[in-house]
């Protein structure tokens, strides 16, 4: 009798280990699910970033933790890309590089950052600008929508126009020591200090885009249109 029972228990416990193998294939299922395979495939259903206009302008506000908006214009011409924010009282960064098949990476001289890319229609991406990270998506702008500059004896002022003509610039006006960019880079903090932090910024005055007619200083200026291809120092 108690070999009989025995039996029966040995037969009961292999009939449960039984019923046990679907549920650890089940978890081998979803197991597949997050696999490298599966993963890569993902990754290549991500869409892809396109190719820029030949010629384009494009704008973004973003708001600011102090309540203030800082102004985004990025222009492309060809490979060429300039790009200009400020928050039309204190800080501005320029960006002059290239885009690579619709995207770009551009790092200006204060250390400021410009990641983004095309997406068909907007500009989109992340700009750093003085250790914070503003995200941003940038529509394309009809004329006269667009970033403009002036300048007259050393001060430049500077404006990222929107397609409704409100405007958001800073005017610069060097000031400070500036010691050689190259010679800084392990030092980025003290160079901030030293640099950055002195330079001389304000609200730029009103610019006329009708005629592209403002003043520096009270003295009347033309400001001009910035392209992909502007060069200054």
């Amino acid at each position: 009798m108690r070999k009989q029972f025995r039996t029966l228990l040995i037969g009961a416990t292999a009939i449960v280990a039984l019923g046990a193998v679907p549920a650890c294939s089940s978890g081998g299922s979803s197991s597949e699910a997050t696999s490298p395979a599966t993963t890569a495939a993902s990754a290549a259903d991500a869409p892809a970033a396109e190719s820029f206009p030949e010629d384009a302008r494009y704008i973004a506000d973003m708001p600011m933790s102090d309540g203030g908006t800082m102004t985004l214009g990025v222009a492309v011409t060809g490979d060429k890309v300039v790009a200009y924010a400020c928050d039309g009282s204190k800080d501005e960064a320029w960006f002059f590089g290239n885009q690579d098949d619709g995207s770009l990476d551009i790092t200006g001289k204060f250390q400021d950052n410009l990641a983004a890319s095309y997406n068909g229609s907007d500009v989109v991406g992340d700009l750093t600008m003085n250790g914070v990270t503003y995200n941003f998506s940038a529509p394309q702008v009809p004329d006269p929508a667009g970033m403009y500059t002036a300048s007259l004896d050393g001060v430049r002022a500077s404006w990222v126009v929107r397609p409704d003509n409100t405007a958001t610039g800073v005017q610069f006006t060097p000031g400070g020591d500036s010691p050689a960019f190259d010679e800084m880079n392990d030092q980025i903090q003290q160079f901030r200090e030293r640099v950055r932090n002195k330079r001389l910024l304000q609200p730029a005055a009103e610019l006329d885009v009708t005629d592209l007619a403002t003043t520096i200083n009270g003295t009347p200026v033309q400001a001009e249109l910035v392209t992909g291809t502007t060069t200054f120092k």
